[in-house]
This record gives structure tokens, sequence and C-alpha cells, in this order.
């Protein structure tokens, strides 16, 4: 029996499925694209973009390393956190004696500077530091700090905790 001729209009019609096709398979790889990126919205793992900061491991920091990123926590302290006077009355100038705090506030200042000061950082990420992060950990630390009884902080001039801070920083290098 004779193969079938086809149509005239097979051509034409072979361009409109593979035309069809390839706005299908290129919906699917936005969809797949859509899929593979972070569940927060950032960007997937394959991007250019360098990491967000990693938090600091203060058990296997060496001493001297410890005194460094406590002078780099008592400088953004200083210049952002105690911007808000509900963290200066938080935060007593005692902190640097109490390791659960330094804990807090160090896993404070790597939210802040991923929500800030990382290039794949997003409105909801500064949003989720301020509604989230900042007032939690301040609450915690309050609570922390209430044993010290060192009294009532007023509202007032931003506070440095230098005079505090590089006793510690100088027996951590001692060490």
């Amino acid at each position: 029996m004779p193969a079938p001729t086809p149509p005239d209009d097979t051509g034409a019609e072979q361009a409109a499925i593979i035309a069809d096709l390839a706005l299908e398979v290129e919906h699917l790889a936005r969809t797949v694209a859509g899929l593979t990126a972070a569940p927060t919205g950032r960007p997937s793992v394959g991007s250019d973009l360098p990491p967000p900061p990693r938090p600091w491991c203060w058990p296997r920091m060496p001493h001297t390393k410890k005194a460094d990123r406590l002078g780099e926590l008592g400088d953004w302290m200083t210049q952002v956190l105690f911007t808000w006077a509900s963290a200066q009355r938080a935060v007593l100038p005692c902190w640097p004696r109490h390791w659960d705090v330094v804990e807090e506030l160090s896993m404070l200042y790597c939210c802040w500077k991923t929500a800030y000061l990382w290039e794949g950082a997003t409105a909801g990420d500064a949003a989720e530091y301020l509604d989230r992060w900042l007032p939690n950990a301040l609450a915690r630390i309050e609570v922390r700090l209430r044993p010290c009884g060192q009294g009532h902080h007023p509202d007032g001039k931003r506070r440095a905790d230098t005079a505090t801070l590089t006793p510690v920083q100088d027996e951590l290098r001692w060490l």
C-alpha cells in the first residue's frame, strides 16, 4: 500500500506546532527558575552575588581575634545600635563580661549586616530586622542583664562602652 501523501500545508502546521512548543518550553523554564530560587526571594546558590554575612563562632575563635571582633561589635553598637534608646536601656555597660549577651549582640550585628550591607538584601530583610530580630534580641538581653542591677539608663547622649570594652579586649590579647 502506498504511503499517504501529506497535505500541502504540512510545513505551516509543523511550524505552528514548533512555535507553540517553544512558548511552552519558555514558560516552563521561567517556572523552574522561580522554583529553584531560595524561598526567601533571595538569589539562588548559583547567582553571582556574594554569600550573606556569616555569624561568628566565638568558642572556636582565637583570643586575639575575639578581642578584635569585640572591638568591631562595640563600634557597631556605638554607631548603629545605640541610636535606639531602647537598646541603650537594655544593653548595660557590663555586656562584654556576659558571653551569652555577646553571642546575642553578634547575631544581631550579623542580621543587621545582612539586612543593610549585603548586596542581595531586600526591603523585607530590613523589615524583618526591625520587626523581629532587633526587638526580640533586646528583650532577651534585658532579661539576661537584669541581675546586674546597674540602675536606670536615661535616654540621652549616645553611649560608647570603650572604657568597659578595652580591658576585656586587653585580657583576651594576653591569653
